[in-house]
């Protein structure tokens, strides 16, 4: 877990262009997951903004925030570090007549000034791929990106949009990334 947090901490440094969300069409084949991670922070160091992390297996990593984290000051020892990491892909299948339809957005939220130091982030991708066979039959479409990656996925059969797919149309896919960072004081134990 510390490596996940580790590496999800540097990536929420990161400082993205804002530019609007890119919406999945309404039938499409979608495979997500998430991973959650929580570490106390044991020790704070404002001059090199290095932060000694402990896990809730008592594993410790020293992370350096970028200057991109705001409110690093507001950091203190004994606060708890929470962080949400959430994918998705989806393969539309709904045939694009416009090959432009392609491309990519980001949007940062950070917290405001004088806040706790947090953000999330989202980024989105949508390319434009080829079919090159169906397998009507077996329900199996084989598709071919734009980089000339090949990919053979399994339709569901509610997905009545596959019948009427030929060989040679263009069909949308995307791919998303969220990951929402805060840090937080614990409540005071009475």
């Amino acid at each position: 877990m510390t490596k996940i947090l580790h590496l999800l901490f540097i990536a929420a440094a990161v400082a993205f262009a804002a530019a609007p969300a890119v919406s999945l069409a309404a039938e499409a084949i979608v495979v997500s997951d998430a991973v959650y991670a929580k570490a106390t922070i044991v020790k704070v160091d404002k001059k090199t903004r290095e932060l000694t992390l402990r896990d809730e297996q008592g594993h410790e990593e020293v992370v350096v925030a970028s200057e991109e984290v705001r409110n690093f000051d507001q950091i203190k020892k004994g606060d708890v570090l929470e962080v949400e990491y959430h994918r998705a892909a989806a393969s539309a299948l709904q045939k694009v007549g416009d090959t432009t339809a392609a491309g990519q957005s980001t949007d940062v939220q950070r917290a405001p000034a004088g806040a706790k130091p947090g953000m999330v982030a989202m980024h989105t991708s949508t390319i434009v791929a080829t079919v090159l066979e169906i397998d009507a039959k077996n329900r199996l479409l084989t598709v071919q990106g734009p980089k000339g990656g090949i990919v053979t996925v399994v339709v569901p059969a509610d997905m009545t949009a596959f019948d009427s797919l030929k060989k040679g149309d263009k069909i949308s896919a995307e791919y998303a990334e969220a990951v929402a960072i805060s840090v937080k004081t614990p409540a005071k134990k009475k």
